[in-house]
């Protein structure tokens, strides 16, 4: 036993200071095989298990470490965000705040500082109170290390069909940057042919959905949010928010 204890003692460490960023990378993506889902997320039926921030870091640190790399987010910035509107079963409106960042990730190789990779990834962020950006900056860090060592976590988006969403209403906030950061795509606007939007019901149908979904207390909530004295009043766009949000309640 005592034998043993000794020869654990005198392992030697690795010798990592002729090693370069990209091989000390390589090195550790083959000792990293799989992080585990220790993360419940929801509640219920609802419920599932997720890959949290924790557990990146308890697999990725000590291995950085041993192979002498050192990351960080080096840049980050605030590329879009906005309140997200929508109507419950109710009449309220619940309002969520959304953000989302860009991060630049470096690592460095600590045996040769002047080396480093750069890496860009994106976070999105919604909540009802104020951990948008944590959510957002979590979500972008967690992701650049598990594609930078090519982490399986048994996650793979391809093995769901898309769904269909019911459109919020986005009221967008003034631009905030720490440091410039890349420019978010042109977001894609709804094309109107003839008055009607795209992928929607005729206005008049649209309105007809909506007077038959909208009455009482509900009809007067959403009329006073747009300032409107009819539903007839309401402009396409505001139209569409409301009409999703009736098609959305009716099979709830």
């Amino acid at each position: 036993m005592a034998a043993k204890k000794a020869e654990e003692t005198n392992v030697q460490p690795i010798d990592t200071k002729d090693m370069n960023i990209y091989q000390k990378m390589q090195a550790i993506t083959q000792e990293i095989s799989a992080v585990a889902k220790n993360l419940n997320v929801g509640f219920g039926k609802n419920q599932y298990k997720a890959v949290g921030e924790a557990d990146v870091l308890a697999a990725v640190k000590p291995i950085e470490a041993k192979w002498g790399v050192y990351s960080y987010p080096m840049e980050r910035g605030i590329i879009d965000s906005g309140i997200l509107e929508n109507f419950k079963n109710d009449g309220s409106i619940s309002k969520s705040q959304f953000l989302r960042v860009a991060t630049k990730y470096r690592f460095i190789n600590m045996d040769k500082p002047e080396e480093y990779i750069d890496m860009d990834s994106y976070g999105d962020g919604v909540d009802t109170q104020d951990k948008a950006p944590g959510k957002a900056m979590t979500y972008s860090d967690k992701y650049s290390l598990l594609k930078a060592y090519k982490i399986i976590t048994g996650d793979d988006p391809d093995q769901n069909y898309s769904q269909e969403y019911t459109s919020y209403n986005v009221q967008s906030a003034p631009k905030q940057t720490s440091k410039p950061a890349p420019k978010a795509a042109p977001k894609a606007e709804p094309k109107a042919e003839g008055g009607d939007i795209q992928g929607y019901p005729s206005r008049e149908e649209m309105i007809d959905a909506c007077k038959k979904h909208f009455n009482g207390d509900n009809l007067q909530k959403l009329l006073t949010y747009y300032k409107v004295d009819s539903i007839d009043a309401l402009d396409t766009a505001q139209l569409a928010v409301a009409y999703g949000t009736a098609m959305k309640n009716k099979t709830a």
